[in-house]
């Protein structure tokens, strides 16, 4: 329940951080074969940005008292006001909350939970044997109004997201898949059960959950409900109007660092510190949080209106780059851009991908051509400010402890592109420049992109032109690029009219890649399955890969089969950044840090004013 698997538009992605494309992808015949590529070393997983801009701030000064942070949300659109870290209903929701009002489950540098710790919130254990996760809740973890967080609250926040009445009412996607692993979840989201019989309450502090099977998703929270309500405060309220109580949408009660004092819709939310939060008071007494549209955004930061930007955008960073009164923390986002390539189609009835080793693209040296005609460190200059890098493969830097800084990618190498082709049979025959298929053949592909960007257009182009430069003839879908809706409708339909497109997705903290890759999976939009594949990713989602050792040896093969199979390109990763005012003391963007807002400190009354 915890983790959501992102597709991205190039508009919505470029409004979150110039995105280039978006989903998930794959592609090729079965058992392509290895054709060299370009071994990474670690280094080469830093962005020259993050080098230039870490993650963690330190500004000189000394602590004043009765400040207020200040923080601007870029978005042009306002909040839809459910404020609780776990039932929100958008993006923009979820940053007035994150920061303030969650962190029941610390998690790892791997985005695991942290497990059998004294110091967190709850102490969550796993009993593999058993199937049971036990929670022990720290006496210290209490909500705002001083009385401690229960097992009421965690049961009944069950009780909420499982509930078809409240699901069909607040449009809410957080019952997911994975969650039907807890016992008696099904029975009860079905009518069949007045309760979770999964869920073993053993006093206010302990309780156990029963699973039906382990799965490593249990060590990332995927069954799991993150954050939870205030079951005193939603005693009584049907489950049809829980999206519109107070309860949501007024005085929430909080356990994060901060709780709300009170709301403008749509606009503001002022917060005063939780005395109570079980890491001691924040320092910093009062909050200030508003949305800022994004054409204002440099303007605000320069006048010193804020001391964090959140959701800044990546076409404004060389304007805040300038600026001499913030330093920008940075990080690596959770997004992959790529190239995918349709090979075969969905069966419905059997609910499958079904490959076809006689499409057009099923050659994997094909693919691997087009992949090596790319420029992707120049595209990242010149289209991304820098904020974007050739991708490091298919599974991210960010996951420390999984990621193989040893398996090839695709860096830019027109000559390898070219040989590829060569090898494979793809050859000029009659010397007008362009390549005919394997039976000499006139072979033109069809390459699907969005609109929504004002880089849209002159990247298609960039693509279009560096394969021709290979000799190949790639044009664009209906001669123009594709808005949203239809361009994952056809994708969704598998569209005989695309061969090929360009797309992202937001990683979820689980890397678990079945979500993209599994044979049994409607995301999987290639439509690429290989016996090969398949079995490593069901080694991936088995009992043994809870096992470090065993997952690492898991992941690793996983990565060198989808660079053999190229069942999809990766192109470029994406850098998040965040404007910090000078007067704030310290701060850390970091995923691997235990840091949060209530440890920030302000050095001045008022936010910094820039000189420039």
């Amino acid at each position: 329940m915890k983790r959501f698997l992102k597709t991205l538009s190039l508009g919505l992605a470029v409004s979150m951080l110039l995105a280039a494309c978006g989903s998930p992808s794959g592609g090729g015949s079965t058992g392509g074969n290895t054709t060299g590529g370009d071994k990474k070393d670690v280094a080469a997983a830093t962005s020259a940005i993050e080098q230039k801009h870490p993650a963690k701030i330190e500004n000189e000064g000394t602590a004043v008292a009765d400040a207020t942070l200040k923080v601007g949300v870029v978005s042009d659109s306002a909040f839809k006001g459910i404020l609780h870290p776990f039932l929100y209903a958008s993006g923009v929701d979820n940053m007035f909350l994150k920061y303030t009002m969650a962190g029941a489950f610390p998690t790892d540098p791997d985005f695991k939970l942290v497990l059998d710790s004294d110091e967190t919130p709850i102490k969550m254990s796993v009993d593999k044997e058993n199937k049971v996760v036990t929670y022990k809740i720290n006496p210290k973890f209490k909500w705002s109004n001083g009385e401690p967080v229960t097992t009421k609250d965690i049961v009944r926040t069950y009780e909420i997201i499982a509930n078809k009445t409240y699901i069909k009412s607040s449009d809410s996607i957080r019952f997911g898949e994975d969650s039907h692993i807890i016992k008696g979840i099904l029975d009860y989201h079905n009518g069949k059960a007045d309760k979770i019989s999964g869920l073993e309450v053993i006093d206010d502090a302990n309780m156990k959950i029963h699973l039906t099977k382990m799965t490593p998703g249990v060590l990332w929270g995927g069954p799991f409900v993150s954050e939870f309500v205030n079951a005193k405060q939603f005693e009584g309220i049907a489950m049809d109007k829980i999206v519109q109580s107070d309860a949501l949408r007024k005085n929430p009660l909080s356990y994060g660092p901060y709780v709300i004092k009170s709301v403008v819709p749509g606009e503001k939310i002022v917060y005063e510190a939780n005395k109570y939060y079980y890491r001691g008071e924040p320092k910093v007494k009062k909050l200030e949080m508003e949305i800022l549209p994004p054409s204002q955004q440099v303007a605000a930061t320069k006048a010193g209106k804020y001391d964090i930007i959140l959701s800044a955008q990546a076409d404004s960073y060389p304007q805040y780059a300038e600026l001499d009164n913030i330093k920008l923390a940075t990080r690596q986002d959770l997004y992959e851009s790529y190239l995918g390539f349709k090979l075969g189609k969905w069966d419905k009835e059997k609910n499958e991908v079904v490959t076809n080793p006689e499409a057009k693209m099923a050659d994997p040296k094909l693919r691997q051509a087009m992949a090596y005609a790319i420029d992707n460190d120049s595209i990242g200059e010149k289209f991304y400010n820098g904020l974007r890098f050739t991708a490091a493969g298919p599974i991210a830097p960010v996951f420390k402890s999984l990621y193989n800084p040893t398996i090839p990618n695709f860096k830019y190498d027109i000559d390898k592109a070219k040989a590829l082709l060569d090898e494979a049979g793809f050859k000029d025959t009659n010397g007008d420049g362009i390549r005919e298929d394997k039976k000499g053949q006139a072979l033109k592909i069809n390459f699907a992109m969005m609109s929504g960007s004002e880089i849209s257009e002159p990247l298609s182009q960039y693509y279009l032109q560096q394969w021709k430069q290979i000799g190949l003839d790639v044009a664009l879908v209906d001669g123009r690029l594709i808005e949203f809706n239809n361009f994952y409708e056809r994708i969704e339909n598998d569209d005989p009219a695309i061969d090929c497109y360009a797309a992202a997705w937001g990683l979820a903290s689980d890397p678990n890649p079945s979500g993209f890759y599994g044979k049994n999976t409607n995301s999987n939009y290639p439509r690429y399955t290989s016996e090969k594949l398949q079995s490593i990713l069901e080694k991936i989602e088995s009992e043994e890969a809870m096992d470090p050792t065993k997952m690492k040896q898991f992941y690793d093969e996983f990565q060198q089969i989808a660079f053999e199979e190229v069942p999809f390109i990766p192109l470029l990763n994406k850098v998040d950044f965040v404007p910090i005012n000078n007067r704030v003391k310290n701060y850390d963007f970091a995923y691997d840090t235990k840091f949060d807002w209530s440890e920030i400190e302000l050095t001045a009354a008022e936010p910094v004013k820039s000189t420039k």
